[in-house]
């Protein structure tokens, strides 16, 4: 996974997919908002590490690659 900034949007690149994430704070609670597949998902978390991470084994898996 690669991450690099543009602007106010997170670009996050897997092995077949990239996604623009926009990442909010409120106190201890992170909101992760980005689209795939043409629908908006929305994750809140209060650890962005784990959540890109099990968002890394899906985004590469066999079975993921196959539905998109």
């Amino acid at each position: 996974m690669k991450v690099s900034l543009k602007g106010n949007k997170w670009i996050f690149n897997f092995e077949n997919i990239t996604i623009d994430c926009g990442i909010t704070k409120v106190e201890d609670l992170y909101t992760v908002l980005f689209e795939l597949n043409s629908k908006i998902i929305k994750i809140n978390t209060t650890d962005l590490d784990t959540t890109f991470l099990t968002l890394e084994k899906s985004f590469n898996s066999t079975a993921i690659s196959n539905y998109r």
